[in-house]
Parts: structure tokens; C-alpha cells; sequence
């Protein structure tokens, strides 16, 4: 692999890592991954899987679906990308390009507003010393609150680790994402096409994950006359919930 490759490959890894891009969006953000690493030069599911760090089959379901989308074909055993996929591929590479200038500008103004600060011994500035350590213990407070409440949805993954790591990998991120929407919304419920539609999942492999938890008695699945199929917790699984 080229210096060039080994650049984009710590891109779509950076991608991968990025948490708050990935709130919303656990596989459309793999997806722009793959395509990242496919505008380097065409591979193998095999070879896309070594470089993300998952197995190849789970790869491959993302790939069966968006060649259905148009974004890749498949020659010779390697994976394509499509004149389409290619633009889509530029366009994640400079969305993130620009996230990152952002972030350094933001940065950047911190330098400067730091060191323009400059100290004084008058009565008016020890008023705004105190007035800046309110804010600055109220910043803290407010901190602090939002660490424990991360802490709290931090804990409901713990507590449950006991049923979750019995699961395998594509079972794992089913019912993680689940269970951030249950957090999310509060809803113990959610419809076959709302999921396909934020996973961006191949039909058949997001029907065997869950026919999978079903077997588990981890979810339920009923199929709603007019809504379409719906999957949800099961009753002793809501439970443990409530528990945690």
C-alpha cells in the first residue's frame, strides 16, 4: 500500500471514530468509509474489512446494498467505485476536510482570546473575577450534569453487558442502536422501514440479525396491518431494562 493509500485509510478511520458524527447514522457513516478507501483504488470485501477493523461478511452487506443504490459494482472479485460513487466519495472527503478546519479555527480563537487576557488589580476587575468564577463554577455544574447523564446511558450498556456479549458483531450493533433510539425517544418499539432507512441495510441481512434476537428473546417482531413490520423489546428484556 502507497503513502497515498495509507493517508486515506486513516481518513475512513477517522471517520469511523468520529463520535458526534456518527449520532444518527451508525452505518451511513461505514458506508462513507468504504467509499473513502474504494476511491484509493478498488479491493476485496476482505481487504475493506482488514483495513475498518470488521469482518468481511458484514462488509459485504453493506456493499450488496448500495450496489443496488448505484454507488459500486463489483469486477474481477474487487469492489468499484461508480461515477456516482466517486463524487459521493469526494464529497465526504471534503465535508470532513471542512469539519476539521472548523474545529482548528475554533481552536485557533482560543489562543487568541487566551493570551489578549491580562491581569489587573482595580475593584472592577476583582467584581469580574468573581462574576467569570460564578460562570466558570456554573460551566462546571452544568458539565458535571451532562457527564452524569452520559454516565447513566454509559451504564445501561453495562449493566446488560451479560446478554450483549453473548451476541455476535451485526447482532451487537442492532441492538446498540436500538437501545441509543430507547434512550433517544423512550420508544421500546420501531418499524422495519425506519430502520433499513437509517442503517442503510440490505433487507435480507437486517431480517436474518433480527430473526437472530428474536431466537434470543431479545426483540419481538409483529407485522402491523398498516404499518408494516415492527420490532420491538421483549417483555423480559424491558424489564431487565428497567432494572438497569
Amino acid at each position: 500500500m502507497t503513502d497515498n493509500d495509507n493517508d486515506i485509510s486513516e481518513v475512513a478511520k477517522q471517520i469511523l471514530n468520529n463520535e458526534e458524527s456518527l449520532r444518527g447514522a451508525p452505518r451511513s457513516k461505514i458506508v462513507e468509509a468504504i467509499s473513502v478507501l474504494l476511491l484509493a483504488r478498488p479491493l476485496r470485501a476482505s481487504e475493506i474489512a482488514a483495513n475498518l477493523g470488521f469482518e468481511a461478511k458484514y462488509i459485504s452487506s453493506y456493499l450488496s446494498y448500495w450496489r443496488k443504490k448505484g454507488l459500486v459494482y463489483q469486477e474481477g472479485g474487487k469492489w468499484h467505485l461508480t461515477t456516482s460513487g466517486e463524487l459521493f466519495a469526494k464529497e465526504v472527503i471534503t465535508n470532513y476536510n471542512n469539519s476539521r478546519f472548523k474545529e482548528m479555527v475554533v481552536f485557533a480563537k482560543q489562543i487568541l482570546s487566551n493570551d489578549q487576557v491580562k491581569p489587573s488589580i482595580n475593584n472592577k476587575d476583582v467584581q469580574k473575577t468573581d462574576k467569570n468564577e460564578k460562570e466558570v463554577l456554573s460551566f462546571i455544574e452544568d458539565k458535571t450534569n451532562k457527564a452524569n447523564k452520559k454516565q447513566q446511558k454509559s451504564n445501561l450498556e453495562e449493566c446488560l453487558r451479560d446478554l450483549t456479549e453473548k451476541l455476535n458483531q451485526e447482532e451487537n450493533e442492532l441492538i446498540k442502536f436500538l437501545l441509543d433510539k430507547y434512550k433517544q425517544w423512550g420508544s421500546t418499539y420501531l418499524y422495519m422501514d425506519q430502520i433499513q432507512e437509517e442503517l442503510k441495510a440490505d433487507n435480507v441481512w437486517l431480517f436474518r440479525i433480527l430473526k437472530g434476537l428474536q431466537t434470543k428473546r431479545l426483540v419481538y417482531l409483529y407485522q402491523d396491518p398498516k404499518l408494516g413490520l415492527r420490532i420491538g423489546f421483549t417483555q423480559s428484556f424491558k424489564k431487565r431494562i428497567e432494572e438497569c
